[in-house]
């Protein structure tokens, strides 16, 4: 296995002089892009940094394309502060969020994740990460022949989008903000046309299947990773009152043995860094390599979030 470094680079007001709003000089972009390469995720650490508005001023520095939540296909609960900041997410502090690439199982997603400290946790609360490449180094030792049955079929997911807003849930967008729809009428027919399948249950819940998406991918880099939302949705998905069909299906609609999920989640979370927040931190995430999750805590935690530079599965095909 690679001994690339899997925590995150720390840059500090002494290691670079970053001023919110203004845009970044050369020397500094090139540096911060150098470290992200190398890590996957870095902490900026003691720029003092306090309000939503600091931190979305300092996103701005970065010139990436603002990815709004409302336009997106994920189904957490979250709040706007600002046009690009929101609130991580919503879920009760004793759920935890399990590994996962942000978007990893929507048509479009973020290629970089901003995250920031606006209260430190009183207890727990840590934010763990995951380089997907080297997590897809150890599982492909450990468990070839599921590495190799992912990479020629892919992957489905299943999940429910509730009518009412679920906030015990990590998932408890409903669907009609999930599909940024009004009617069920509409909501059928942007899924339809999305090539997603789907099914009405009781209460007006929905339940929804993608297509076929890839859960190994280079993005043109030479170097593959394990992108896709496999941990998360076998360790974290909520159950519904519809469990006829499975959760996660390999590609062409055959199951996946719970065996190999559970190895594929003990792999993932043994490759772990976990980020202990301080007031103030901003972590700057490549999406495409690393994955993130949130620990269970206690008493206060306010993280908030940003996404950026929107990517969609057609333009990589």
């Amino acid at each position: 296995m690679s001994d690339r470094p899997s925590e995150p680079a720390v840059v500090t007001p002494d290691d670079l002089a970053l001023i919110p709003g203004a845009p970044l000089d050369p020397s500094a972009r090139n540096r911060i892009s150098e470290e992200l390469g190398d890590y996957g995720c870095v902490l900026f650490r003691g720029f003092n940094l306090s309000t939503d508005k600091d931190f979305d001023e300092f996103i701005g520095s970065f010139g990436f394309e603002n990815f709004r939540y409302d336009d997106s296909f994920s189904n957490a609960v979250r709040r706007n502060r600002t046009d690009r900041v929101f609130t991580a997410n919503e879920a009760p502090p004793d759920v935890e969020i399990h590994l996962h690439h942000e978007m990893a199982q929507t048509l479009t997603f973020p290629t970089q994740l901003f995250f920031f400290c606006e209260t430190a946790p009183t207890e727990g609360g840590a934010t763990p990460i995951c380089r997907s490449d080297l997590a897809l180094e150890k599982l492909s030792a450990s468990n070839p022949d599921f590495v190799h049955t992912l990479r020629q079929k892919g992957v489905r997911y299943r999940n429910t989008m509730p009518a009412n807003e679920d906030r015990a849930s990590g998932q408890g967008r409903t669907w009609y903000q999930t599909l940024s729809v009004d009617s069920a009428e509409a909501a059928e027919q942007k899924l339809t046309a999305l090539g997603y399948r789907y099914r009405w249950l009781d209460d007006q819940e929905l339940s929804v299947q993608t297509p076929r998406l890839p859960a190994i991918c280079d993005f043109g880099a030479g170097t593959e990773v394990f992108f896709n939302q496999l941990v998360a949705a076998a360790a974290g998905w909520r159950d519904t009152a519809d469990e006829s069909e499975a959760r996660l299906v390999f590609g062409d609609d055959t199951l996946i043995d719970p065996s190999d999920l559970k190895l594929m989640i003990d792999v993932c979370y043994d490759c772990v860094f976990d980020v202990e927040w301080q007031q103030g931190d901003v972590a700057l995430i490549d999406n495409l390599k690393v994955m993130h999750g949130r620990r269970p805590y206690r008493g206060k935690r306010s993280v908030l979030a940003a996404l950026c530079s929107p990517m969609s599965r057609g333009a990589l095909q």
